[in-house]
């Protein structure tokens, strides 16, 4: 008696590659979303403060 189910490998190994690239894609919208919309605004803002911090100190020690 012969395979009575046909084998699922192709329809198996399809899903597998859309899922992994669907996985990859979403990974690098949502990586550089979170990298520019959130990420770059609270280095550039944490800069700013410690810029400001450094002239406070400065002119406080030039006194």
């Amino acid at each position: 008696m012969a395979a009575a189910i046909k084998p699922i490998v192709s329809t198996l190994k399809r899903r597998i590659i859309l899922d992994i690239t669907t996985g990859f894609a979403l990974g690098g919208l949502f990586g550089s979303a979170w990298w520019y919309g959130f990420h770059k605004k609270q280095v550039t803002r944490r800069d700013a403060w410690y810029a400001e911090y450094e002239k406070t100190k400065a002119a406080e020690n030039a006194e």
